[in-house]
């Protein structure tokens, strides 16, 4: 099962908003986008506080931080709330799922299920009265039909009530886990204590715990803390000593040959060992990171923020697919990830998420340009706040709407602009400083050029050396050529070959003159046969049609529409179709001849 959709209602700033997730093009990564009070992590905060998470409330908690349900109730009327907090999830079905939900109604309830189940909805609810938290209550979207086992009778019927309650309690053992991770949460302390009292151990101790015994599940030994790090460590008997110091020896290969493999990807080539060291004050039995490199030993503090920062990032993410018997969805929750680190850290971030999203499914908040990854904008939402488009009546605490939109919505509303990103770049009020300089590329008539080209030279061709830029449409690039000429950058315009292409092309001649001259181009400059050609007919029809059942299998016609859709769901989780040589041929010529272009 897979979150589909999310409405929340009421909460802090939020009156009403909904974010649609496993929607067409279904990918795993999601970007919520704002600038600073915007509310997006409010937004991350109302998802978390989902009490259908399995692991919320065990000794072990997954999510650092609990909300506060008495600091959650709407701003607007915190003097005296009288209602309910609501958070209203969708949970996907797919075919496997479906599957195994009938084998184990089967099974435990004697009951066949006949009807189809794409979907499963559960209301939370938190219900104030005088602005005080009283009472927490649920209600399942969950329709079972079918008949007993072993029955004749041809009528259906509604699941018993008692056998309907035991399928919604297998399915709280199915739902995903949702595992936040908010900015504080990456302040790992030197020591992380393993036996101290109860009352003396708070949420970020318990999290880190459990990111310990993550490790020793990675080992595949049944080890757990008490008994194998603590109970040892205490021991007067010489072998337990023994046994301990070699059991960190392997944690600290393991975290070194599992996170140092990920890091070679992210950020340096520099080589790193991991040792851990396990000890006691008096507080109590403590374990430690210690870095080792070519300058000698380092507590993690002592290293760099970005160092830190990947560090921990790594170890919660890497890890935490052994824990045991988790055969479930895991959904992260990323509160502006590496945001105070460079450039370059920022932009390496983007491709560890990718990597780690074909497992999971990630929700990330950002306000930084270099945190967005142009193929996941479908799937990207703008966040706003009433209270900051008021900005002179920020004072006044009704204003306060939170609200998200999916972006490609957001684009719709904005036809003025002047490019398929520009958009976003507004939302974060983004402006170039001097020190800015703009890439040269190759500017296309659309989104859909956009990531048709994309998916076609980085996924099948394994090419990535071609920076394309969308444009709003092929009439529309006045204003790009425009900002390209003032920058001082090289670029090209690549129109399609068809009555609207050829009009463009010579619009802009008329207009630019001697700037756009060798610069406009169009599919029959690259083959003369090419002349009615664009960019979706270089694709053979049965290659279309291919590509489209890859997504929408049950489709038997081409759909232009479903193509497009199909092709962005595609190239946001790097999916490969073979195709047939003509497609490849076609393609290889189109990229050979960009690449003329582009350098």
């Amino acid at each position: 099962m897979k979150f589909s959709k999310i409405k929340i209602k009421n909460y802090k700033g939020i009156e009403e908003t909904e974010l649609e997730l496993y929607n067409s093009p279904k990918g795993n990564v999601y970007t919520l986008v704002g600038i600073n009070e915007s509310g997006k992590t409010s937004i991350l905060e109302a998802i978390n506080s989902f009490e259908y998470n399995a692991e919320k409330g065990s000794s072990a908690v997954s999510n650092a931080i609990k909300p506060d349900f008495n600091q959650i109730i709407p701003i607007k009327d915190k003097a005296n709330f009288n209602g309910n907090i609501e958070l209203i999830t969708t949970l996907a079905f797919d075919e496997q799922d479906y599957k195994e939900l009938c084998s184990w109604t089967k099974e435990n309830c004697n009951f066949i299920i006949e009807n189809e189940i794409k979907e499963v909805t559960v209301n939370q609810r938190y219900l104030y009265k005088n602005s005080r938290f009283e009472d927490s209550s649920n209600s399942w979207g969950l329709h079972i039909q079918g008949k007993e086992v072993g029955s004749r009778a041809k009528r259906i019927i509604d699941i018993p009530e008692s056998d309907w309650q035991k399928c919604v309690n297998h399915l709280k053992e199915k739902m995903p886990n949702i595992l936040y991770f908010p900015t504080a949460l990456f302040d790992l302390p030197d020591k992380i204590y393993l036996n101290l009292p109860k009352e003396k151990e708070n949420q970020k101790i318990l999290f880190y715990k459990a990111v310990i015994q993550d490790i020793l599940d990675s080992l595949e030994q049944d080890m757990n803390l008490q008994t194998h790090i603590v109970d040892r460590f205490l021991s007067q008997d010489q072998n337990d000593k023994e046994n301990v110091k070699q059991l960190a020896l392997k944690m600290g290969r393991k975290v070194t040959s599992i996170i140092l493999d990920e890091w070679t990807k992210v950020l340096t080539k520099k080589n790193y060992n991991i040792t851990i060291d396990i000890d006691t004050d008096e507080q109590g039995v403590y374990l430690q990171f210690i870095i080792i490199d070519d300058d000698g030993n380092f507590k993690l503090s002592e290293r760099s923020l970005g160092f830190r920062w990947f560090f921990v990032f790594l170890l919660l993410t890497q890890f935490r697919g052994y824990r045991k018997s988790e055969n479930k969805q895991v959904l992260f929750l990323f509160d502006e990830p590496a945001s105070n680190l460079s450039q370059k850290a920022q932009e390496q971030l983007l491709k560890s998420l990718d990597r780690i999203g074909k497992k999971c499914t990630i929700l990330y908040t950002t306000h930084s340009q270099y945190l967005i990854n142009p193929k996941w904008l479908e799937n990207a939402f703008i966040v706003t706040n009433d209270a900051l488009l008021n900005a002179e009546e920020f004072s006044d605490l009704k204003c306060t709407n939170i609200k998200v939109q999916r972006y490609r919505k957001f684009v719709d509303e904005h036809p003025q602009e002047v490019s398929y990103f520009q958009p976003i770049l507004d939302v974060l009020e983004y402006a170039p400083s001097d020190l800015d300089t703009c890439k040269s590329g190759i500017i296309l008539e659309g989104k859909y050029d956009y990531y048709t080209l994309n998916y076609l030279f980085s996924i099948i061709l394994n090419k990535e050396d071609i920076r394309l830029i969308p444009g709003m449409s092929c009439s529309n690039a006045d204003t790009l050529i425009s900002l390209y000429t003032g920058w001082g950058k090289d670029f090209s315009v690549f129109l399609d070959s068809d009555d609207g292409g050829r009009t463009s092309k010579k619009r802009y001649q008329e207009i630019f003159g001697n700037i756009v001259k060798d610069r406009i181009f169009s599919y029959q400059d690259i083959d003369n046969n090419w002349t009615k050609k664009n960019m979706e007919s270089i694709i053979s029809n049965s290659d279309k049609l291919k590509i489209q059942q890859s997504v929408f299998p049950d489709m038997k016609k081409y759909s232009k529409k479903s193509y497009n859709k199909a092709i962005q769901e595609l190239y946001m989780n790097s999916e490969k179709v073979a195709l047939s040589k003509e497609t490849l041929d076609n393609v290889e010529k189109v990229y050979e001849f960009m690449k003329k272009l582009y350098t």
